[in-house]
């Protein structure tokens, strides 16, 4: 029996569904919730002589390294809230926490298949991306990366009513009354706040491409899954699909092979094995890369296309290969059979184990879910 050991939190419908998939498929599913750490879980590496081992203890937790043959590193975390901490003392454990997790996952379980490998999630920003990108012949926006304000100002006088704004990382805040998302939204001089917060927050600033349509490819190993998402149709996501996800059309896509070549490049270049890109088709053809989200959702897009996203996941995961055996010929599981027992899945799990305070996340939008805290 083959065991996937999946790195994740309470609320995350992507680990509970591909948990349900991989049991009805007879694997051994383990769901670590990574942000009972500290407060409900131990992890412990220890050295004795010669042999090193690691064991990690939790509610419904009791593993060793030597178990596992697969691991889906979804989207770890650790929680400090609730425990019982003197603020001075924060910043002393919040350091010891990331430390230690931080050599924990960069040495855990050697000899599995690792989707993806922690030294490739941590050095996969943005900036890498775009060169990498650069270097495999895709094409890709001009664009500035900068906290610099004379340089933000120069590049929006040289394409007027032609730049938009992204954030480095889609990070929520929140003040007293509500959470905020920063979303791409097209910028110009006169919108410019002072200098000095310019300079306080680096940021990307991008010349606007002309959109005929966008591409949301999933990149399982050698295989790629592609939707062609008609934003241009929506009201509201013309410049940002996430925006629009509900009045948003997709279609399954042939992506053409030299596109898809590049793309598989770009990943061995960046030493992952699973991405979702966002692509955009412009009106003369031409195809532009924008990104890759290393730990990207891909369930939204069965949702609307039909695509067997999550059969193919589950035979990836279990064949632990980049060239793993699969057919659309063969699929056994989809989405909508195992999304009600995910659900259950999720509100088991996040009504026992610890929850980052935000809740969830879905593609950049927050989805707040109908038995998760709102605080």
């Amino acid at each position: 029996m083959k065991t996937v050991l999946i790195l994740s939190q309470p609320n995350d419908l992507h680990a509970a569904a591909v948990t349900e998939a991989l049991t009805r498929r007879g694997a051994e599913a383990i769901l670590w919730h990574t942000s009972d750490f500290p407060s409900r879980a131990t992890e412990t590496v220890s050295f004795v002589g010669k042999q090193r081992s690691v064991r990690l203890r939790g509610l419904e937790l009791d593993v060793s390294e030597q178990s596992i043959h697969t691991v889906w590193n979804r989207r770890p975390t650790f929680v400090l809230d609730g425990l019982p901490l003197h603020p001075a003392d924060r910043p002393f454990v919040e350091m010891g926490c990331e430390t230690f997790r931080r050599a924990l996952f960069d040495t855990l379980a050697p000899r599995a298949f690792w989707v993806n490998p922690q030294h490739a999630i941590t050095r996969t920003s943005k900036l890498r991306q775009h060169q990498a990108a650069l270097d495999v012949g895709l094409e890709v926006p001009d664009t500035l990366y900068t906290n610099d304000p004379k340089e933000i100002r120069t590049f929006l006088r040289e394409h007027p009513g032609q730049v938009i704004y992204k954030p480095l990382n889609m990070t929520a805040w929140r003040d007293d009354e509500r959470y905020y998302m920063p979303f791409t939204s097209a910028l110009t001089e006169e919108q410019l706040v002072a200098d000095e917060l310019l300079q306080a927050v680096p940021g990307i600033y991008q010349v606007r491409v002309p959109k005929a349509y966008e591409l949301r490819v999933t990149m399982m190993g050698r295989r790629a899954f592609t939707a062609r998402l008609h934003s241009q149709e929506t009201q509201g996501g013309r410049l940002d699909w996430r925006r629009a996800q509900e009045e948003l059309r997709m279609e399954p896509f042939e992506l053409p092979a030299e596109i898809a070549t590049q793309c598989f490049e770009l990943m061995r270049k960046l030493d992952i094995v699973f991405g979702c890109f966002d692509l955009i088709v412009r009106p003369d053809g031409r195809y532009v890369f924008l990104e890759v989200n290393q730990a990207g959702q891909f369930l939204f897009v069965e949702d609307a296309t039909g695509l067997p996203l999550l059969d193919a996941f589950t035979e990836f995961l279990l064949q632990g290969s980049v060239d793993f055996d699969w057919s659309p010929d063969r699929v056994t599981l989809r989405y909508p059979e195992v999304k009600d027992a995910a659900l259950q899945r999720l509100r088991t799990s996040f009504e026992r184990h610890v929850a980052e305070p935000e809740g969830t996340w879905y593609e950049g939008s927050r989805v707040q879910l109908p038995f998760a805290s709102s605080a």
